[in-house]
């Protein structure tokens, strides 16, 4: 289709306000189904969107894909390698043997550019104000900010009614969110308790979401890590849920850009 005369006399800061959403939303691993039977088939569904509402669903793209793996007890299935570029669904995975599955997926660099008030705005809705402030301190509250970031993401399944370990692997992510309880094994009401780590490191005082969707109703808990990188939320509701955050720095190559950061989506259900 060709461009429309509205298209073809975008100014660069226009083009640039149309990025914002871009960058603004949120990456997570949606299976058609979390609790599976022994020899089920499963869809597994990368979406964009913002506070469960997905605007998009993304097909596998390899170049951008650093590593796409689904770990169960014993084994680990390569993803990218099996499947093909532009499908979708992202992954249909089949389960041999009862227990946990964990899908993760990690995508490479991409780059951005935003104006001022445009990545403060950004900054202020993720939690970020150490970064807000580090603008300030350095006079760049004005300035145009390019930014590069990479997403880590999550998925774990239930496949019969044996539990075990898998949903704790720590795959040493750049940035990574590790439940301290299997939430398969929790009840409803009770905390659950997740680890950030960035570089392998707790990362400390990260504001970290807690998305929950029941029945076309999202609510959203926040909290912030303590000391050795724990973040808690009450499992208080059934249906599917998506623990996020996101982590910021300077980034170490001024050529590529001014900020890096990291996006972390961890998937699961609920009874």
């Amino acid at each position: 289709m060709r461009p429309n005369k509205t298209s073809l006399l975008l100014t660069p800061a226009a083009l640039i306000m149309l990025a914002m959403p871009v960058l603004s939303h949120d990456y997570w691993f949606e299976p058609e189904r979390l609790l599976v039977r022994v020899g089920d088939s499963v869809a597994l569904h990368l979406f964009v969107g913002e506070a469960l509402k997905s605007d998009e669903e993304r097909v596998l793209q390899k170049e951008k894909t650093a590593s796409f793996k689904m770990y169960s007890v014993g084994e680990t299935l390569d993803l990218k390698a099996s499947g093909t570029d532009g499908q979708i669904p992202a992954a249909n995975v089949t389960f041999k043997s009862t227990g946990n599955y964990l899908i993760a997926m990690e995508r490479s660099w991409s780059s951005i550019t935003l104006d001022a008030k445009k990545f403060e705005e950004y900054l202020r809705e993720e939690g970020l104000d150490s970064i807000i402030a580090l603008r300030d301190q350095s006079g760049e509250s004005e300035k145009t900010a390019r930014e590069r970031y990479s997403r880590y993401l999550k998925s774990l399944l239930q496949v019969g009614s044996r539990h075990d370990e898998t949903y704790k692997r720590e795959l040493r992510f750049k940035l990574e969110i590790v439940p301290q309880t299997n939430p398969y094994e929790l009840k409803l009401g009770y905390p659950l308790r997740v680890k950030v780590l960035f570089e392998g490191k707790p990362l400390t005082n990260a504001k970290v979401f807690a998305d929950n969707r029941q029945a076309g109703s999202t609510r959203t808990q926040r909290a912030r890590t303590t000391g050795d990188g724990i973040a808690s939320f009450k499992l208080d509701r059934s249906g599917f849920w998506l623990v996020r955050l996101v982590h910021m720095r300077r980034c170490p190559d001024p050529a590529e850009a001014d900020w890096e950061s990291f996006w972390a989506a961890y998937t699961f259900g609920a009874k």
